[in-house]
Parts: structure tokens; C-alpha cells; sequence
């Protein structure tokens, strides 16, 4: 207990250099990004007057938000932050965050609170039932458009008009009914990896088309004890998504059209999953039944040729295997005949304000402080390349930064930038690829908590094919059925639903 609540204090000594300008915003998070979570945390919350997760604001009727009435003098305004990013570099950001804002925000403080990915369904739902002010918060996509309908989300329309609509990139906002819900935090993408040095020694070029990643693969899996790709899949529901999205979406499909009906059920969208499947062929079985911290095991130890992973893999690679980070480099994933190489998955994170927090202008400009200008960019830095600017002025400040990482590799993060506005989550952008035309939308998918379940209709589909050598097109066949059902009867059950793009 000495050493945390050693490092905590000296983590509070640091929050008083940056407010006093003793400290760069970039100092600090050097600094501080060694500390265990446990230690950044303590120091955020050090002058919360009570725990803000066991607090509740009474009974008040949905959607209608408490006044944000001046406290009595002495009183603190509390604005709670509820986050699952756990890191240490991010947590020390908002640290770095909440001490700049106080120097505007004196009697405002932000205490964090973390909560779990696979849990925060049941977390929020039951905070909402219970009226425990949330404040600002990660929501799962599947919920926002029930949340909001049922008056538990504050809309965002000042933040949005003070930002300016135009600065959004396309598909990144979240709205419904003509009001915005939800923040944009990143707006990333996914993209396939490779060893420079591998494919020179091998006489071959950088593949380019589907046909040249499979002659690429079949040459190279195999050699020295190297597979060819590190991809899973698996029964964890974002892992078929992401890495299935490029095949379906370079097929001409997606999953399902705008207006929620079936798209998996296209026979060209087939051709895809036997493509993705094939490439699957060139791995080790074990990434049959794997997560994504397989993918930068694999990778990072040079036991892989190829690998399929975000921005992040680059970062780690600088950091853990400086001399594989040497002969590496990026580029877009051939996956298909429509729009090769240029449609990928790519995860639109964003926050969403409780509608009944009780100080919802100070959680406003908290949120907007968070999310633009120096901050946002400060964000995207904590892992440069894979969380990437939903903002384009905060894109264009990335792609000019002088960031170490950035400036060495500056053409991977244009490249990045580039194709994120091609990048789409099926479950925030449904319909965005349909009957070969593509525009990206931010459009919920409503019902994607009955098709990427535990396990996931898709990932099912593939680990039959994969693992029990069941017939592809039945296993295709039996998963589109699945799917067809699963939002038929979500679509039957709320007939008033409409796309939120």
C-alpha cells in the first residue's frame, strides 16, 4: 500500500505542474503512463467527495435532465467519467484532461470509474434502473438506439453545432430521429501486415489482389516454422466481424441492407466467405479458436508472415521487437472484386451523457474539451495509428504531428487516415455496403446482440467450416437462416424501429 499511495502522490504532484504550466500536457503523460492504473485512478478521484458509483439522484422521469442549478459555495460539481479503457496511457490522458479542464472548471471534478467490455450491458442497465448518475459513458452500439428512445441518453445538438456538423467525418455520428447521441472517440481501421524481408527473399512484390495473398501465403506458410497469417476466429463476437467484414464488403454486400433485411444470404457474399476461408488455410489451426492478443504474440515473435490487426500492432512492434518493426510494413487488406483493398472493418468508438446527470452543461463541456482540439489529438497519440481522429481537423493535426512514432512513419499513418472513411462496423454502419454501392452511414444495427451473440452466428458458421470441415455452403446456408430469423423477429417486435442514418 506505500508504493501506490507513493505513486499517487507523486502523480498529484504532477497534476499541480500541469495545471500550473510547469508540465506539458506531452510531459505528463510520459510521465505518468508507467504508473499502474491503480495509482492514476486514486489520483483522479482524490477530491470526489463520495464514491460517484453508489450515488443515485432520486426518481426523475426519463429523458428529463436535472437542473444545473449552482451548488452551494464550498460544494464540488461532480461529473462522473465511466470508461472500460483500463490502459494506463489512456487513463493518464484523462488525467491530463481533467487537471487542464480544472483550470477552467474550478468547482468541477470528474472522478473515473471503470467498468467491464463483457458486463457493461447489465452495469448500465441496472444504473439506469436504479438512477445512478452515470455522467459520461462507453455504451455498447446494439443499446444506443433503445437507450435514447426511451429518454436515458442526453442529446449532444450543442456539442455538435459548437464542433460544427462539418468537421465530422462521414458515418461517425450517431443519431436518431434528426438528434445526436453519441461522441465519436475513434474512427479506426484494420489492415494486414506483413515482413518486407520475407516477401524480397521469396522474389515476391507486396500483394495487391486476393489471387497474389494466397500465392503469397502458400509460398511463405510453412517456412521455417512460420505460418503464413496470424487471423482468428473464433467465439467471441467481434472477432468474425472484423476480420469477415473486408470479404463480405469487397463481395458487394454486408451483412444486412439499411433497413434491416438480410444481405448475407447473396450469393456473391458466399464467394466471399470462401474467400476469407482459403486465406484462413495458411494459418495455425490453434487461430481457429483465437483472440487478438494471439495476433501480436504470433506477430511480434516472428512466427507469422502476415498479420491482420489495427493500428496498435505498429505501436507494440516499436516497443517489444524493434528489429521486426525494421522489415515491417502496412497495407490494404485484397479481399475482393468491389472496391479492392479499399473497404475494411473499422470500430467507431464513441461516449454517450446520462440524461438525468446531474450537472449536464459541465458534462457537456467536459466531453467536447475530451474529445477536440489538443485533447483529442493527445488521445489519438496514446497509440498513434490505432485510435484515429473521427474529427478531420484533429486527422489533419495527426498526419502533421511531430510525434516520434508519427514522423518516422508518417506514409503508414496517411495511409491509415486515408481509408477510414471506407472502414465501417456492421454493427454501427448497417447497410453502409449494399448491392455494390457503398456509402458509409452511421446506422445501428438494433438487433446485432441476437447475430454477434456468445458464440456469434458468423463465427459459428466459420469454426464449422474450419474445424469440422462441414460443407461451406450448408454451414453459409444455416448461418444467413439464423440471421434472417434472429432480425426478422427483432424487426416484428418493435415495428415502429426506424434506421438511425
Amino acid at each position: 500500500m506505500a508504493n501506490i499511495r507513493d505513486d499517487v502522490a507523486v502523480i498529484r504532484r504532477r497534476m499541480g505542474a500541469l495545471s500550473r504550466g510547469e508540465l506539458t500536457r506531452r510531459e505528463f503523460m510520459l510521465l505518468t503512463a508507467g504508473a499502474s492504473a491503480t495509482a492514476i485512478l486514486a489520483a483522479c478521484n482524490a477530491e470526489t467527495a463520495s464514491p460517484v458509483a453508489s450515488q443515485a439522484q432520486g426518481s426523475v422521469a426519463p429523458g428529463s435532465a436535472l437542473p444545473s442549478t449552482a451548488p452551494p459555495a464550498g460544494t464540488r460539481r461532480i461529473v462522473p467519467l465511466y470508461t472500460t479503457e483500463s490502459d494506463p496511457a489512456t487513463l493518464a490522458f484523462y488525467s491530463a484532461a481533467i487537471t487542464e479542464f480544472r483550470t477552467e472548471f474550478p468547482d468541477v471534478d470528474v472522478p473515473i470509474t471503470l467498468y467491464k467490455d463483457e458486463t457493461r450491458v447489465a452495469f448500465l442497465t441496472t444504473a439506469f434502473e436504479t438512477d445512478t448518475d452515470v455522467g459520461i459513458f462507453n455504451p455498447p452500439a446494439s443499446n444506443v438506439a433503445g437507450w435514447a428512445q426511451a429518454g436515458l441518453l442526453l442529446p449532444l445538438g450543442p456539442l455538435v453545432e459548437s464542433v460544427g456538423a462539418d468537421d465530422f467525418l462521414p458515418g461517425v455520428r450517431v443519431r436518431l430521429g434528426g438528434e445526436d447521441y453519441g461522441m465519436p472517440v475513434q474512427a479506426g481501421n484494420t489492415l494486414l501486415w506483413y515482413r518486407k524481408d520475407l516477401l524480397s527473399a521469396a522474389g515476391l512484390e507486396p500483394p495487391t489482389t486476393h489471387e497474389a495473398l494466397v500465392g503469397a501465403l502458400s509460398e511463405l506458410h510453412g517456412q521455417e516454422g512460420r505460418i503464413g497469417i496470424a487471423q482468428p476466429v473464433g467465439p467471441t463476437a467481434t472477432l468474425p466481424i472484423n476480420f469477415l467484414t473486408p470479404y463480405l464488403h469487397q463481395s458487394g454486400w454486408s451483412y444486412f441492407s439499411k433497413e434491416g433485411e438480410i444481405r448475407f444470404n447473396e450469393p456473391e457474399l458466399f464467394e466471399g466467405v470462401q474467400r476469407f476461408v482459403e486465406v484462413m488455410r495458411y494459418t495455425s489451426e490453434s487461430f481457429y479458436n483465437a483472440g487478438f492478443g494471439d495476433i501480436l504474440t504470433a506477430y511480434l515473435a516472428g512466427q507469422a508472415a502476415f498479420a491482420v490487426y489495427p493500428g496498435r500492432l505498429g505501436v507494440n512492434l516499436e516497443t517489444q521487437a524493434p528489429n521486426i518493426a525494421e522489415v515491417t510494413d502496412v497495407l490494404p487488406i485484397p479481399a475482393g472484386p468491389f472496391m479492392n483493398g479499399q473497404l475494411h472493418f473499422g470500430g467507431t468508438g464513441f461516449q454517450c451523457i446520462y440524461a438525468n446527470t446531474r450537472y449536464p452543461d459541465e458534462a457537456l463541456a467536459f466531453l467536447e474539451a475530451l474529445r477536440t482540439g489538443e485533447n483529442a489529438l493527445a488521445f489519438s497519440l496514446t497509440v498513434p495509428g490505432h485510435l484515429l481522429p473521427p474529427l478531420k481537423s484533429v486527422q489533419d493535426a495527426l498526419r502533421q504531428s511531430d510525434d516520434p512514432y508519427v514522423a518516422k512513419y508518417r506514409d503508414r499513418i496517411n495511409l491509415m487516415c486515408d481509408l477510414v472513411p471506407t472502414a465501417v462496423d456492421p454493427t454501427y454502419g448497417m447497410g453502409s455496403c449494399d448491392d455494390h454501392q457503398f456509402e458509409k452511414i452511421g446506422n445501428i444495427c438494433p438487433f446485432s446482440h441476437l447475430i454477434w451473440t456468445s458464440p456469434p452466428i458468423d463465427g459459428v458458421m466459420l469454426q464449422e467450416i474450419l474445424i469440422n470441415n462441414r460443407n461451406a455452403e450448408e454451414a453459409w446456408t444455416d448461418a444467413h437462416t439464423k440471421m434472417a430469423a434472429a432480425a426478422n423477429q427483432w424487426l416484428s417486435e418493435n415495428p415502429d424501429w426506424t434506421p438511425t442514418a
